[in-house]
């Protein structure tokens, strides 16, 4: 390719012309990419905020459908935590200390099925065998909180089996709830609700909203729109040259 206007000519390396379109078309697939995920997280904060803002339900007195429109609802209801159960999910951070979320499965009567609870955070402690110290409960309790789905957190590089820490502690690198279902031989509903920080019998938690990276993915989608304005004046810069002629 050579093309010459007046006194300035164009001709660069088919291979050079090859890699700059590459990378061009990379970086601005990439800002794309985030620039989706931005809209996705708005879409999220916008349904979580429409679902925050309407009244709680009550887990006792509902027969709530298992769709995924319960997703972000608040909820709350009254029963019993079943502390001879205790699931620490392994590897979560808060303030640059690593710890467990603590879950507890949750029952609202005798025979009914069980839910599991995010009750929040608490720390590993020095040794990674030493049990953490954790509430328990005594009777029936009341509990508030916003119904989740399975989570995504937790760290898996294998199949790995729940590790015995105590008769009552189990720590777990993900949380299934089919697979905790067979550990603890329960019926448990399809969601998890995560213990709200105004509620009582839980631990740490500063829960982070849903969709509250939208900002990030953004700057993230300029940052890769720069690199490929970069690359492609960098690729005229060098070969545009002025001719002698």
């Amino acid at each position: 390719m050579n093309l010459i206007i007046g006194k300035w000519s164009f001709c660069p390396k088919p291979i050079i012309s090859y890699l700059a379109l590459i990378f061009v078309g990379l970086f601005i697939t990439l800002g794309g990419w985030q620039l989706d995920r931005a809209e996705q997280k708005r879409v999220l904060f916008a349904e979580f905020e429409k679902k925050q803002a309407g009244a709680a339900r009550h887990l006792n007195h509902e027969k709530i459908a298992l769709d995924d429109t319960l997703t972000w609802q608040p909820v709350n209801a009254h029963g019993f935590f079943l502390e001879q159960y205790q699931i620490l999910l392994d590897n979560q951070v808060a303030q640059g200390k690593i710890g467990y979320f603590v879950y507890t499965p949750f029952v609202f009567a005798a025979g009914a099925p069980v839910i599991l609870v995010n009750r929040g955070w608490v720390p590993m402690g020095r040794y990674r065998q030493t049990v953490p110290e954790l509430t328990k409960t005594n009777g029936k309790v009341g509990i508030v909180g916003i119904i989740k789905g399975e989570p995504n957190t937790g760290l898996l590089l294998n199949d790995a089996e729940p590790e015995v820490l105590s008769d009552t502690v189990y720590r777990v690198q993900r949380i299934s709830i089919d697979d905790l279902q067979v550990l603890l031989d329960k019926k448990m509903l399809p969601y998890i609700i995560r213990l709200s920080p105004e509620s009582a019998h839980g631990y740490r938690r500063k829960w982070q909203p849903p969709g509250s990276g939208e900002s990030r993915h953004l700057a993230y989608a300029f940052q890769w729109f720069a690199f490929a304005a970069a690359v492609l004046v960098i690729y005229l810069v060098l070969n545009i040259k002025k001719t002698d002629a």
